[in-house]
């Protein structure tokens, strides 16, 4: 590795099995010493990297400083289209058994997607499954992904539900409006409604114990298997 030849093993570090520096949080196992970045086992990517970094420095001055939090780490890819995601996916909800609630808002209803000529994607929010809908997590696929995804990330690592989301004022036209729209449809105070559009684009629902649940007062609401609603 990289790591090989500099003298570090000279220096009596721990490491894992990949080469790896071995810490507790960016601490190695020499307290004077602190690792960051690919040099350990953590997520290696540039903005943890430097968050890392700048946490380390922290900690030198004050020790009793809490550990990096990794939980909600956004995620982006420049693929055409762009995909951005935070936190938990539907199928590793399922697989845990865990009852949760989903909206799925298109691209081809964001205005902003509509003059742009970039109806190709969609926002999907998930919510747990009781009156407080703290936010699990939130996938995006289309123009603007990466530009869409922290308020939600800030909003999971404040353990906050979606209330603020559908409420405060988003500007316009925006991509963002479309994860606002997500949050009001799980709230029941959209003026989009996926039972009357009949649009595969629109998706409101409710999935426990592995069945798809169509929200109360949807006419004609079917249950149907949680896997035939899973992209």
């Amino acid at each position: 590795t990289n790591t090989d030849g500099i003298g570090l093993e000279e220096l009596g570090l721990q490491f894992g099995k990949r080469g790896d520096v071995v810490v507790d949080d960016v601490v190695t196992s020499i307290p004077n010493v602190y690792a960051v970045g690919d040099l350990t086992a953590d997520i290696n990517l540039v903005n943890v990297a430097e968050l890392e970094g700048r946490h380390a420095v922290e900690r030198i001055v004050d020790p009793s400083l809490p550990p990096v939090s990794y939980e909600n780490i956004s995620t982006i890819m420049f693929l055409q289209p762009e995909v951005a995601g935070v936190g938990m996916n539907e199928n590793e909800l399922q697989r845990k058994g865990t009852p949760y609630r989903v909206a799925s808002y298109g691209y081809n209803y964001v205005a902003r997607g509509i003059a742009m000529r970039a109806t190709r994607g969609f926002f999907k929010l998930i919510v747990s499954d009781d009156d407080e809908m703290r936010i699990l997590g939130m996938r995006v696929v289309g123009e603007h992904a990466s530009s869409t995804i922290q308020a939600v990330a800030l909003l999971m690592h404040m353990g906050r539900g979606i209330r603020e989301l559908a409420e405060i004022p988003h500007p316009h036209p925006a991509m963002p409006e479309g994860v606002q729209e997500c949050a009001r449809m799980l709230l029941g105070t959209s003026i989009i409604k996926p039972y009357i559009f009949g649009d595969d684009s629109l998706r409101c629902h409710r999935v426990k114990d592995g069945v798809c649940i169509p929200y109360e007062g949807q006419p004609n609401a079917r249950r149907t298997p949680a896997a035939a609603v899973t992209p």
